[in-house]
Order: structure tokens, then sequence, then C-alpha cells
């Protein structure tokens, strides 16, 4: 006997291609879970609420969905991690029911209207893994009697959130609204989490989602729940290829005080370049940056540093040092997080006497200046290098609290007319 085909859609949003270096990592997996449940994925990329906050194209689902003529609908916002071993939701629900991932007190979040107050149930979910069948489509249907102002007026962020740094109420409107909307159609409601939990000891293993961190930390994250879940090994499956570990995520990791804004722009200039100097590499957090991105983890890298604890200039909260006397040296950690780098070489001497020998060419692309911060030494450092820099000179902690002596050996070789800053402590000089 034939069986009509259940349709499912898995729906995304990413509106101005929402970042690229995140969604390499999820996007893959989300797929690999439509496959196994049998469902399509489709990535909601145009805006058709324009005058709304941009979370409020989720509401998109409501049409599409009725337009794809679907059976299921799931959302998956496009930050969450899906584990392989998730199994199919729609299996676990009943058709007359809509899930959301959590669920939080109402009036903790949003002012009460008449729909909250009838519906009794006070629920506040979630919406950045939602379903719902063709039954309960209004769980995503355009708000009609609320103006934006009044809707974000009804928006209570919790103090967690407030103070993040991250949200504001106009980024809670789809969660305002989908909270909203269950109350106001009487759809009945379930916690994905306690279904999961009826059949597994951890109902939220299968998923991870953080929304009060910076993009750049959660990507972070996500190589970590990545490493943790042991699926690395399973993504030339997944990806048609091995699985892109991010070299900016594996400098992260490594001890030391550059940012990740800062590594990042270090790995990407460094493509450009066929050859670095670096002065002051401490444990290897900048020289991973440089080595994997120079001309494409194909250029030469020369890492000049004595590799010995200098306590009289290394800041107190350098806390990778806890532990180090002067004298001590970090050249085996050295080794141990950049040391497998064939195109690495590294001098063990100080700036000066490294640029006596003729193991550095006598021209280099680029030179990355981050050793004693003292005025004196950046400035020999950049009476010592830039000469032989061909492309750009550039260098760490400009305008960093404990270190003036950065702006001022700037000034006096360069003039800061001609210094570009940042991203955050970074500072780069082109050459002419």
């Amino acid at each position: 006997m034939w069986q009509k085909r259940v349709k499912k859609t898995i729906f995304t949003l990413n509106v101005n291609d929402y970042s690229p270096e995140m969604t390499a990592l999820t996007y893959p997996l989300i797929q690999a879970y439509a496959r196994k449940i049998g469902a399509d994925f489709h990535i909601i990329r145009e805006r058709r609420f324009p005058d709304w906050p941009i979370t409020y194209e989720k509401l998109q689902v409501y049409e599409l969905a009725q337009q794809m003529e679907n059976d299921w609908n799931i959302y998956i916002d496009s930050d969450v991690l899906v584990h392989p071993d998730t199994p199919d939701l729609t299996l676990l629900l009943s058709r007359d029911t809509v899930a959301h991932f959590g669920s939080d007190f109402a009036p903790t979040r949003w002012k009460t209207d008449r729909f909250f107050h009838r519906d009794g149930r006070h629920i506040s979910s979630g919406n950045w893994l939602a379903l719902a069948s063709d039954l309960c489509i209004e769980l995503w249907k355009p708000v009609d009697d609320l103006t934006l102002a009044e809707a974000i007026d009804n928006i209570q962020p919790s103090v967690i959130e407030r103070t993040s740094g991250i949200i504001e109420p106009q980024h809670l409107i789809d969660d305002y609204i989908l909270s909203r909307n269950i109350a106001k159609y009487g759809l009945k409601f379930v916690n994905i989490k306690d279904v999961l939990a009826k059949n597994y000891t951890d109902g939220g293993g299968f998923f991870w989602h953080h929304y009060l961190i910076p993009v750049d930390q959660k990507i972070d994250e996500m190589h970590k729940v990545i490493d943790q879940w042991k699926v690395a090994g399973l993504m030339k499956e997944i990806y048609g290829a091995i699985y892109p570990r991010n070299p900016v995520a594996q400098a992260v990791a490594i001890p030391g005080r550059m940012t990740r804004a800062e590594l990042y722009w270090l790995h990407e200039t460094a493509k450009k370049m066929e050859s670095v100097v670096e002065i002051g590499s401490l444990q290897g957090r900048s020289t991973f940056a440089l080595c994997s991105g120079c001309n494409g983890g194909n250029g030469k890298v020369y890492a000049v540093d004595p590799f010995i604890f200098q306590g009289e200039w290394m800041f107190a909260a350098d806390l990778q040092f806890t532990g180090y006397k002067t004298g001590d040296s970090f050249f085996k950690e050295f080794l141990k997080n950049c040391g497998h780098f064939p195109h690495l070489t590294v001098i063990k001497k100080t700036s000066v006497e490294a640029a006596a020998t003729d193991i550095v060419p006598p021209v280099v692309d680029m030179v990355f200046i981050d050793g004693p911060h003292d005025p004196q030494s950046v400035l020999t450092d950049l009476e010592t290098w830039v000469p032989r820099t061909r492309k750009l000179v550039c260098g760490h902690d400009l305008d960093h609290p404990e270190c003036p002596g950065v702006r001022q050996a700037l000034t006096e070789f360069f003039g800061m007319d001609r210094v570009v800053a940042g991203p955050d402590t970074l500072w780069a000089v082109k050459m002419d």
C-alpha cells in the first residue's frame, strides 16, 4: 500500500551572509541532520519585514511552510551545532503540539497581556530550535495587532541578558512573538529538552547553542564542542572534505594576551606575505596565527625570541607565566605549540642578535614587533628591522595602559600620521 511521504523542512535564517566562519561549522551538521530525517534544508536570506529587527524574519516560516505544503517545520538558528546522533524530533512529537528548546517563566521576560493572562501557562520559549506541524503553523504567524514599538515595549530582557553586552530588547522580538502566539492561539506546547530527557540522560546533549557571547568566542567554543563530541573524524563524511579546523581557534587555545580579533588580523595579513619576521613569540600564540597564514601556510616565518622569562617587562596580567621566575625558559612550551610548522625558523636570540646573523634574508615582506615594550627597545626594533621590510611593519600593544613606550617610539620613528591602529591594540605601517 502506497504511503504519502511526510514532507519536512528545516529552516534557518541568514541575512547578509552571517559569519561564514561560523556557518562553515554549523551548516554541514544541520544539513547532515536534514538528510538523516529526510528533510529539506532552506536558508531564509531575503528580508520580507525590513522595518522590523532581523530576527523577526524567522516569521517568514509561516508563509513558506504553507507554500511548500510541509507536514513538519523545524527551525534551527544558524549558530547551533547539531550532534549527528540527534533523533528525528518529529517522531517524538504529536502533530497538535509545538515544541521549543527550553522554557522560561513568561512574566519575567514579557509584559503580560490578555493572551498570556487568559492562557495561564506563562510560557516563554527560546526559539533557536522550534518545531510545529502544519496543524500548528500559527506558531510563526506574523503579528497583526501590535506595532513594532508596542512589541519592543513589551519585552523585558533578564538581568543576565541586559548585562551581557550582547542583547537588547529588539533582539528578542522573535522569542516574544512566538511565545505570545502560543498563548494567543492556545497551542499545545512541550519542551524539547524534556521530551529528549525521557529517553536520554541528558536531554540537551544533542545541541549546542549560546546567545550571550560574541561571535568570535562562539566560534572558539564550537571547535571545542566538536572535539568534545568526538565528531571531527566524521567530518569527511559530513563535509565531503577534511574538517576545516580553524587555525585562529587553535591559536586562541595557546596561552597569551592577543585577542582573537588581533590573531585573525595577523593570520589574514600574513596570507599576503611570503616571509614574516616575528619579534617576541612567547609560547607561540601569535606565531601560530602567522605560520598558518603566511602565504597560505607555505611562507617562511622567523620567530625571534630568547625564550627566557624576563619578569622586569612582562605583565603581571600574563597569567600563563604564573610560576615562572626571571631567567626561566619557555622554549619547550613554544615548540609544543608551534614546532610542527615545517616553514618556521626559530632564532633563540634577541632582536638585534638575530638581525646580525645570516639566518634571516636581507629583506622580508613583513615584520611583527612584540618584544620588550619600553620605548628604547621598541625604537631599536624599528631601527633594526624597518630598513629590511618590503611591505608592512606592524606590532602589538599600542595604547595599552602598561605600554606607553610603544606610542612614544612610533611617534619618534614614524610620526603617528603614518600609523594605522587596530584591531584592538595592533598597529601597522605600510612600507612604500
